[in-house]
Parts: C-alpha cells; sequence; structure tokens
C-alpha cells in the first residue's frame, strides 16, 4: 500500500536527483553531441527513466540491518544527544545548547503535508487524464471530418487526408496511422516541398514515435508536479522533431528545400492552436525553428561513438551508485521512520481519534482490538494520546498509556503529549506522562521543548514540575524557516517578568 511519507520522500528524491542530473544532459545538447538528435534523444529517454525508477528503487525496504543517515536521524530526531549541539562555559553549573535544523527537515515539514500528498496529487493527475482523453476526442473528431488528399506525383504507404481546420501537419492513428494536411500545404507548397514534410511524417510512424509520445503524456499526467518532468519531456520533443529533421532531409537530398519547406510552414501556420494538439508534434514557434533549420542546413560529422558510449556507461553508474547507496545510507527506512501515514490506515486512524475526542472508552477499546494503529499521528492532530491529553481527559490518557500508548511519539507542527500538556498547563496529565516514560527535553520542530512552551504560557507550576524532572533550562531551539530562524529559549520566550525572574533564579542565560 502506498504510504503518504513513502510519496513525500520520492517527491524529494526525485527533484534532487533532477537537480544533479539535467544540467549535465542540458550542456550536452551544446556540445558534439547536439549533432547527433537520435543520441541525445537516447539520453533524454535515460535521464527519464532514471528519475522515475531510481527514486523507487532507493526506497525500497531490501536491507534494514544498518542505522539511519546519520544527517538526516539529527535533522528530525527528538533526541538530544543526536542534535547539533553548541554548549557554551558553564554558569552556577548550568551550560547553554543549541539545537539547529538542518535544511532537509525543514523542506520536508514544509513540503510533505499529507493532505495535498494524497488529495492534491491524484486530483492534479485526473485533469490532466481528462484534457489527454479530450485531446483524443479532438483527433478522433479531426480524423472523421477529413477527407482524402490527391497528390499524384507522391505516393505514401500511410493514407493522406486534409482537413481546413489543422495548420500543420500531423501523424495520428496507433492502430490504423494516417498523415493529416491542411488545406493550405496542397494549396501553397509544391510537391517536392509535400514530400518533405510526408517524409517526416514517415520518420515519426517508422521510429513508432506516436507511441512515444502517447506514454510521455500517460506519465505526464503521474509527474504534472515535476518542473523536472516537464524539461524533459520538452527535450524529447525538441529532439524527436530534430532526428526526423536529419533522416527525412538526407532523404530527400536536398538540405536546403527542406529548411525552406520548414519556413513555409511557418507561414502558412497560424498563432492558433491546432486542435487535438496534445497529440500533434508540431514545433513550427521561432525559437524551434530556428534550431531545426540550423541543424538541417549546417549538418556537421557526428561525434565519435566512443563518445556516446561513455555518456551512458556514466548513466548506468550512476544508477549501481544510487542502488549502492542504499547499503550506506538506509533511505528505505526513511518512511518508516518519520511520519508514515498508510492509506489503508487512515479510516480506522481516523475512526480512533474521533472515538478518543468523543471519550468513547468502549469504541476505543474496540477500534484498539481490531487493531487501529494506537501511535500512528494524523498530520493536524496527532495520535490517540495527544488527542486525549488535547482534550484534557485524564482517563482516557490513563487507558492509552495503559494500552501501551508511547508518550514521545511526535507530529510535525503537533509536537507531542508533554508539550501539549504544558501549553495547557495541565500539571497532573503532564506529571503522569513523565511517569509513563516522556522525555522533559524532547525537541519537535515548530514545537520546541515541553519547558520553552510552559515559559510562554507563563505557568511557573509547569516550570517547576519540569525543571524537577531534568528539564535543560537552558536549551535554545531553532524555529524552522516559516517562523523566520531564530533560537528560542525558556528565557527568551517568558511570558512575563515573574517567570524571567524565576527561569534568572534557576541559572536561564
Amino acid at each position: 500500500m502506498v504510504e503518504i511519507s513513502w510519496l513525500a520522500f520520492y517527491l524529494l528524491l526525485h527533484l534532487l536527483l533532477a537537480a544533479l542530473l539535467l544540467p549535465a544532459l542540458l550542456l550536452a545538447g551544446r556540445s558534439r553531441l547536439q549533432h547527433q538528435p537520435a543520441a541525445m534523444l537516447k539520453l533524454w529517454q535515460i535521464a527519464a527513466l532514471l528519475l522515475i525508477i531510481t527514486p523507487m528503487l532507493l526506497l525500497q525496504p531490501w536491507a534494514l540491518d544498518q542505522q539511519l543517515m546519520p544527517w538526516f536521524q539529527a535533522s528530525v530526531s527528538p533526541v538530544l544527544e543526536q542534535s547539533v549541539a553548541a554548549p557554551t562555559p558553564a554558569i552556577s553549573g548550568h551550560s547553554v545548547q543549541q539545537i539547529r535544523w538542518p535544511l532537509t527537515s525543514q523542506l520536508i515539514y514544509l513540503l510533505a503535508p499529507a493532505f495535498w500528498l494524497w488529495l492534491i496529487l491524484p486530483a492534479g493527475s485526473l485533469i490532466r487524464a481528462v484534457k489527454l482523453l479530450g485531446g483524443y476526442c479532438q483527433v478522433r473528431r479531426l480524423r472523421q471530418q477529413a477527407s482524402l488528399a490527391f497528390i499524384s506525383e507522391l505516393t505514401s504507404p500511410v493514407p493522406l487526408l486534409q482537413h481546413p481546420a489543422i495548420h500543420s501537419a500531423m501523424l495520428v492513428g496507433l492502430r490504423r496511422p494516417q498523415i493529416l494536411l491542411p488545406d493550405r500545404y496542397l494549396q501553397q507548397l509544391s510537391s517536392q516541398q509535400l514530400g518533405c514534410v510526408i517524409s517526416h511524417e514517415l520518420c515519426h510512424l517508422q521510429h513508432q514515435d506516436l507511441r512515444a509520445y502517447l506514454l510521455q503524456q500517460i506519465v505526464g499526467c503521474l509527474f504534472w508536479w515535476s518542473p523536472a518532468w516537464r524539461l524533459i519531456a520538452n527535450q524529447l520533443n525538441i529532439w524527436r522533431e530534430l532526428r526526423c529533421d536529419a533522416e527525412a532531409s538526407v532523404r530527400q537530398g536536398d538540405p536546403v528545400l527542406y529548411a525552406q519547406t520548414l519556413l513555409d510552414c511557418a507561414r502558412s501556420a497560424t498563432q492558433k492552436q491546432n486542435p487535438g494538439a496534445f497529440f500533434a508534434q508540431h514545433f513550427l514557434r521561432q525559437a524551434v525553428l530556428t534550431t531545426r533549420i540550423d541543424a538541417v542546413l549546417q549538418p556537421r560529422t557526428p561525434g565519435p561513438v566512443w563518445l556516446t558510449a561513455t555518456i551512458t556507461a556514466a548513466f548506468v553508474l550512476w544508477l549501481i551508485a544510487s542502488m549502492l547507496l542504499i547499503q550506506q545510507w538506509q533511505l528505505a527506512e526513511l518512511p518508516a521512520k518519520h511520519a508514515q501515514v498508510r492509506l489503508s490506515q487512515l479510516k480506522p486512524l481516523a475512526e480512533l481519534l474521533q472515538a478518543v475526542q468523543q471519550n468513547n472508552t468502549t469504541q476505543v477499546v474496540a477500534l484498539l482490538e481490531q487493531g487501529a494503529p494506537l501511535d500512528l499521528p494524523m498530520p493536524g492532530d496527532g495520535n490517540a494520546l495527544m488527542v486525549a491529553v488535547r482534550q484534557q481527559l485524564p482517563e482516557m490518557v490513563y487507558l492509552l498509556l495503559a494500552r501501551g500508548a508511547d508518550p514521545n511519539v511526535s507530529s510535525r507542527g503537533d509536537g507531542n503529549a508533554l508539550i501539549i500538556a504544558s501549553q495547557l498547563g495541565n500539571v497532573a496529565l503532564a506529571s503522569r506522562l513523565i511517569t509513563a516514560g516522556a522525555d522533559v527535553n524532547a525537541v519537535v520542530l515548530a514545537d520546541e521543548t515541553a519547558l520553552i512552551n510552559a515559559s510562554a504560557s507563563g505557568d511557573l507550576a509547569m516550570l517547576q514540575l519540569l525543571l524537577s524532572h531534568g528539564a535543560l533550562i537552558n536549551l535554545q531551539v531553532e524555529t524552522p524557516l516559516s517562523d523566520g530562524p531564530q533560537m528560542r529559549s525558556a528565557l527568551s520566550r517568558a511570558a512575563n517578568e515573574q517567570v524571567r525572574q524565576y527561569l534568572l533564579m534557576r541559572g536561564a542565560r
């Protein structure tokens, strides 16, 4: 079953790998390889596969016998010893310790909320799929409305159709391929120029580009959120056209005539987009047209074969190295360790949290016996224990702890059970949680610590309780990027002068 956290890490790895890989390909497209469109097309196809498959491989639970990545563990772990501490000389037996959050954890906190991962992403894919289906229906209507084109000087292995509403040639039909020509082409182009156009479309047919383009659009429905995929799709389209230009130009034997045909086709086209443009592979805009004409008029000797082989080998080595990193980094453990939410668990989890909120002990017990996730946090609410503390239901808190609830479970942006108790000023619940094993120095991104929250609430009784159980009075925690990075401590967050003086007396700095 797909996990929301798995999807979040997939998105992050996809974009990270794209940032490392795509600049090299863009530079390669400006080297001698720009005169090898077939080779460049293969490279971009390999890049597309790598960016889709590699994050999946890196997140597979193949080897879970090593520790989690140290840099990520330090970024989100509530354990003080694994955070970045900056001690200063002790005064009165107290030292200042700081926790700074690495950028990775903050990006995940900001960019991976569950609601858009499992709601907005599928909605965007559905919209794209509807547009794709609409494009298919438009092309189907064009084929039905088109009439046969009779060009006495030319023969074609596929039927030639003409239609007044289109503005560039189109290869359509997966099972029964046909070439659609605008009426303007038949009126304005010579038979030799029409031969260039048809030869170009037949190259698409020979390479099965229409199938590749359709597959590309389907993948685009799933990766609509990725700027990297949009760049890849654009490059695939361009190099696909350049490859057919090169082959068709050689077949016709007259590069100048072919270039002139491109110019004449561009003049006859209007600014209005083709009906069925989702399937139309026409590139007559000025920027792309200039590249196509230059490639036809100034062909160069292709670079050595070893150059393409070297780049392909580099891709393969990059993939193998990424797989080997699994053994060292243990990326597969990340979804299991951080904010794991399975889609299949959302319903029983929501029912459990609702029963806890309603203080329905009987239903809570029944749901737990049915396997409802006790310690799984729901983004925006937390886990069952956090909800019970937030509702200030002592009997429910005792029940959940007796059932084995972990008082140290945290949820980014929701804190943990002890932090919530300190915010509410419920000393009795806080004491019960500490007795059950709650860490008084646990740090949660965007929620700091229980002591800092108690100080911000001006709760002297809570401060006394936490300090008596070992809370670090000089622990400073960095706020996330969304709050403007700053170091917060119990002293800096003191709600009033009385709290401030009390903390100073206890050794706060």
